[in-house]
């Protein structure tokens, strides 16, 4: 997943901010000062309209829930597997070409530098950090992981008594670090779902955020943690036999 494993399984990197309030000029028009460092990385841009959902607390017992036409605003890398969607109240960035956590990293402390050159009263709520490999062998043996994966996530096959007949087969591990949480998903989700399986995909799914108030200068340390959850848990994950498949 990191950059020794050039050779990785990853289908999505997806980086996510959720803003404290609503910015609503973003509608009309990313600020300059923000589109200029954003098309730093992610030259092409292009307009959509959207429905977003707005909730106003009314009494103790009535909440009140509208929705608002409004713009966001997608732009894309030269090479079109990298893009940055920004709206009043968020901001993603999503890889699906990943090269490294250091190029990473890099794009968005560019990208952040012109938020908050735009917005400096700008607050976050929710930061995201999510890496989803599907692992995609050609095998017939399609249950059969434990030369590639640690045997702690195959267990749940050993309950079937007739492995061929498995439709799905997925787990749910969440783990909360105080300021930091982690959802992990894993197992095999089966995209012929009901029918049995027949395709030998197996998910590793981690999806790391934080739930605060977010100050810009702890933007960078949160990203760097949640990364280093997730790739501790990635590496427990896997076995020698799969790195050397990746590198």
């Amino acid at each position: 997943m990191p950059g020794k494993y050039p050779n990785n399984f990853l289908k999505n990197v997806t980086l996510r901010l959720d803003f404290g309030q609503n910015h609503y000029e973003i509608s009309s028009e990313v600020p300059h000062a923000l589109q200029e460092k954003i098309q730093e990385r992610f030259p092409f841009k292009q307009r959509k309209a959207a429905l977003a959902e707005q909730m106003q607390i009314v009494s103790e017992t009535e909440i009140k829930r509208s929705h608002v036409r409004e713009n966001h605003w997608f732009f894309q890398a030269k090479d079109g597997g990298r893009t940055l969607c920004i709206a009043p109240n968020f901001l993603w960035i999503d890889y699906k070409k990943y090269d490294d956590f250091s190029d990473f990293e890099e794009t968005f402390s560019v990208v952040a530098a012109g938020l908050y050159e735009a917005f400096p009263d700008l607050t976050v709520n929710r930061f995201g950090l999510r890496y989803l490999n599907e692992i995609e062998l050609t095998d017939s043996r399609v249950t059969d992981w434990e030369e590639y994966l640690d045997g702690n996530l195959l267990t749940i096959f050993a309950l079937a008594d007739d492995k061929t007949r498995i439709s799905r087969a997925f787990h749910n591990l969440e783990m909360n670090y105080g300021d930091i949480n982690l959802t992990f998903l894993y197992g095999m989700h089966n995209p012929d779902y009901p029918a049995p399986l027949r395709q030998k995909t197996f998910v590793l799914d981690f999806d790391a955020y934080a739930l605060k108030n977010i100050g810009k200068e702890n933007l960078a340390g949160n990203m760097r943690t949640m990364h280093d959850k997730i790739t501790s848990l990635f590496e427990k994950s896997i076995t020698e036999k799969m790195r050397e498949m990746m590198r």
